[in-house]
C-alpha cells in the first residue's frame, strides 16, 4: 500500500486579510513602491503603529536592502528595526511583504 502525501493547506493572503488577520497598506502606491507586490501588516502592528510609523519602517527596510541586506550572509538577511520600543520585522515572500512583530510570526 502507498503512503498518500500529506495534505498542506495554505492560509491565503486574501482570507488573512478578509480576516482581518493582516492589513493592506500603502495599496494606492504599491505599484511604486514594491512592484506592484502587497504590503500589509499584521493586525497587532496596525493597531499599534501609526501610518507615519509605517512608512519610516518601509523606508528604513528599503533603505537596508538595498543598502545592508547585500552585505550579509544568506542566513543572517532578516531586517529588524524598533518602533515604540518594541522589535518589528519586514518579511518578504511570494505573495507580499509584512509588517510584523515577531510573536505574530
Amino acid at each position: 500500500m502507498k503512503n498518500k502525501p500529506d495534505v498542506i493547506y495554505e492560509y491565503t493572503l486574501a482570507q488573512a486579510i478578509a480576516d482581518g488577520v493582516l492589513t493592506e497598506v500603502f495599496k494606492s502606491r504599491w505599484l511604486m513602491l514594491s512592484g506592484g507586490k502587497a504590503i500589509v501588516a499584521t493586525s497587532a502592528v496596525f493597531g499599534d503603529i501609526s501610518l507615519a510609523g509605517l512608512i519610516e519602517i518601509w523606508n528604513e527596510y528599503v533603505s537596508w536592502r538595498k543598502f545592508v541586506e547585500p552585505t550579509l550572509r544568506e542566513e543572517d538577511r532578516l531586517f529588524k528595526t524598533k518602533m515604540n520600543s518594541k522589535t518589528v520585522w519586514v518579511l518578504e515572500d511570494g505573495q507580499a511583504f509584512t509588517i510584523l512583530y515577531p510573536e505574530d510570526y
